[in-house]
């Protein structure tokens, strides 16, 4: 536990008399002012000094020690994407760095600002085979915003403004600083540090930019003009909080949404223009048939990668129809389709300015989006008899629709890239009561669930989190059980334990004659490792044990662990629409 607060400020009081303070204690001086509550990070013999000014800082400021280097960037990407802050994370030099680059990296490519501190050796022990020895910066370069090294303790300061600047202006990325040894522990005169923070940079989008105003005219011309509007919001949205502005804009034009997976829970899914997720991954068919029928198709926030559009083939090409997007980079923009009208600027910003433009009346929905509820409804019908499945080993989809009847309000859903994935963007339904769902969908790296739950609690502990993940994502992170019990954190996991790497072997019975090689585990009962952890744990392999388990894990108020022996993908084909087209099934129909 850190020290009282009393301390602290007797520690500062000395150091203010010395009239010097470390580079350390500039660093932590500058977080607090930057309101920073919470750094993620592991233990090393270069960051004694970063660990004391922490340690003086009482309980303004606290560390959460996580059980490794990834996990603990894990924890920075999730609190960052709750908070709607910077996340930040810390780790020694050597192979600290090395294994913190997968979280970092994410991050980056998700437009997530995590600032990460690696600790460097002494720069006098530079070139001279001191150990944990390596250039931070060069390793970090290609996957963040900005990586540099800050080699004197009075350049901390400027140094941490830079860094957040950079990390929430523009598309949001992670930031990378290596602190030497020196720069740590070298005394600074309190005078010749300007401690002041940037207060526009605490929150991320920073500086959110309009605009212009003949191009928002021309916008909501396109959309006014257009008898089957479609918006397909992106991540961006989640981002830029801009939930209220869709929803209040697709009711003004009668325009379905449909969500990419990072778009998940834009709108309430209940809600008669909320189509779900259309793409690859988890697709809703009707969501899809809305994008294919569209004339005018509006992307706000998305980047229209390859499982959103399903390798660019979603829309199709059709003479006519117009293509609008919004985006915060320019970059970005017309960058896989011919776009009819590209608008770079905020998501919420240029929402709340095109609102301007378009009538507020709520137009009733059109025939056609009658149509689409009702196939919408067919889909929900026809899912019911899986949903409900009595089949053992147990169907993801059962225990998706289980803890759908249980998920309080709000709640934080936070998923591995592999086995849940698709089910979860299928079958998981948000009520647009504040719940989120969290899945890393640009690296597609395992072993996320586990230590972004701890990342999440931190930053909305108001909404019990969820983590679901496989037996490759488990074999990955295990070590973070103790991270939840040692904090408390009340989360209920759900682990899909179906022997194997389910992503993979589908795809090798899909694509390489059921050659299956590498992708088997042992059989394991890991409610009983959980419970060495000290987590509540259950052994679920019936419906009857699935329920049991879910009333009794909500009802508890500590971490729990639920083992569910799930049914293998390569048994069912996951409602993935590629795997489905291999498979010589009709997508659309399953």
């Amino acid at each position: 536990m850190n020290k009282p607060l009393d301390l602290a400020v007797v520690n500062e009081g000395k150091a203010m008399d010395q009239g010097t303070m470390s580079g350390a204690q500039a660093l932590v001086r500058m977080l607090l002012e930057y309101r920073v509550d919470v750094v993620f990070g592991v233990p090393g013999d270069t960051s004694l000094a970063l660990y004391e000014a922490i340690y003086d800082a009482g309980d303004r400021i606290r560390h959460v020690m996580a059980r490794d280097e990834r996990s603990a960037t894990f924890m920075a990407d999730a609190y960052a994407r709750l908070a709607h802050r910077p996340g930040f994370c810390e780790c020694p030099s050597g192979a600290g760095a090395l294994y913190s680059v997968p979280g970092v990296a994410e991050a980056n490519a998700s437009s997530i600002p995590v600032v990460l501190f690696t600790s460097g050796i002494s720069m006098a022990g530079e070139g001279k085979g001191t150990i944990t020895e390596m250039p931070h910066h060069t390793l970090f370069e290609p996957i963040t915003k900005h990586s540099s090294v800050v080699n004197s303790a009075d350049k901390v300061p400027e140094a941490l403004r830079k860094a957040l600047r950079i990390a929430t202006t523009g598309r949001p990325g992670a930031v990378h600083l290596v602190l030497p040894t020196e720069t740590m522990s070298h005394r600074v005169a309190y005078g010749a540090a300007s401690l002041h923070d940037e207060a526009e940079c605490r929150a991320y989008p920073a500086y959110r930019t309009r605009s212009s105003a003949a191009a928002m005219a021309e916008l909501a011309g396109h959309l006014e003009s257009a008898q089957r509007p479609v918006i397909v919001a992106g991540g961006g949205v989640n981002h830029s909080q801009a939930n209220a502005e869709v929803l209040a804009l697709a009711e003004r034009l009668g325009a379905p949404v449909v969500t990419t997976i990072s778009g998940q829970g834009t709108m309430p899914d209940e809600h008669p223009l909320a189509l779900g997720v259309v793409g690859d991954n988890g697709f809703h068919p009707h969501a899809h048939r809305a994008v294919e029928e569209a004339d005018v198709l509006l992307y706000v926030g998305c980047k229209m990668g390859s499982v959103s559009t399903i390798k660019w083939s979603l829309p199709s090409p059709r003479a006519g129809r117009k293509i609008l997007q919004i985006d915060l980079d320019p970059t970005l923009l017309a960058n896989n389709f011919e776009n009819t009208l590209s608008v770079a600027g905020d998501a919420r910003l240029v929402l709340e300015d095109l609102l301007q433009l378009v009538p507020e009346a709520v137009k009733t929905p059109s025939a056609w989006v009658e149509d689409l509820n009702r196939a919408r409804a067919r889909f929900w019908e026809d899912s019911q008899a899986q949903l409900h499945a009595q089949a053992t080993p147990l169907k993801p989809q059962r225990v998706i629709h289980e803890l759908n009847r249980r998920l309080p309000s709000p709640s934080v859903v936070v998923s591995d890239a592999g086995t849940p994935t698709p089910y979860i963007t299928r079958f998981l339904r948000l009520s647009g009561d504040g719940s989120r769902v969290l899945i890393p969908r640009s690296f597609g790296g395992l072993g996320y669930a586990i230590p972004a739950v701890v990342g999440a609690w931190f930053a909305r502990p108001d909404a019990r989190p969820v983590g679901l993940f496989g037996d490759g994502s488990l074999g990955m992170s295990a070590g973070e059980l103790e991270t939840l019990v040692r904090l408390n954190v009340p989360a209920v996991l759900i682990h899909f334990n179906n022997g194997c790497f389910g992503w993979i072997k589908t795809l090798q019975s899909l694509h390489s004659k059921s050659k299956f090689m590498s992708v088997d585990f042992t059989p394991g009962d890991m409610s009983k490792v959980a419970a060495a952890y000290g987590l509540a744990a259950w052994r679920v392999e019936t419906p009857d044990q699935l329920e049991r388990a879910l009333d009794e894990a909500f009802s508890h108020d500590g971490p729990c662990f639920l083992d569910v022996v799930t049914e293998p993908l390569v048994n069912d084909v996951p409602p993935v629409y590629s795997w489905l087209k291999s498979a010589g099934r009709d997508p659309l129909r399953g």
